[in-house]
């Protein structure tokens, strides 16, 4: 089991974004710019669940939480259109290659509603996978 590697497989994809804006990643010194959006990462996991009473190879399941954040007071309509994209690009269904796992993206990723957070307005895409050994 790789939780780094089911991490980045997860990172590269959102890379994938036809030009995004700065991403503030997992414990990465970042300096938001003032006026301009960028996209907060999480990686919340959840317990693993064994597929066989004995032992053996488990699944694993969790979040991949991308927030979009925009300067606020610019209205909610171009930070909804990049949630909606980082949506898109974690459509299902598809299967990422971790290494020794693959990811499954079977569940359209969930865009909240928008929320004033301090000077900015923030979108959260909950993107749900799963990784099971390959």
């Amino acid at each position: 089991m790789s939780i780094v590697a089911i991490e980045s497989a997860l990172e590269e994809r959102l890379m994938a974004l036809a030009a995004p804006p700065p991403i503030a990643w997992e414990d990465v010194a970042f300096d938001p710019t003032t006026g301009q959006g960028y996209l907060r990462v999480h990686h919340l996991h959840n317990h693993p669940r064994d597929l066989f009473i004995e032992g053996g190879p488990a699944e694993l399941p969790g979040i991949f939480q991308v927030d979009v954040v925009w300067p606020a007071g610019q209205g909610k309509v171009e930070a909804k259109q990049v949630a909606e994209q980082v949506a898109a690009l974690f459509a299902p269904i598809q299967i990422l290659d971790a290494g020794n796992h693959r990811i499954e993206l079977a569940q359209t990723p969930a865009i909240a509603g928008g929320m004033p957070d301090e000077g900015w307005y923030t979108v959260p895409v909950s993107i749900n996978w799963r990784a099971m050994p390959a």
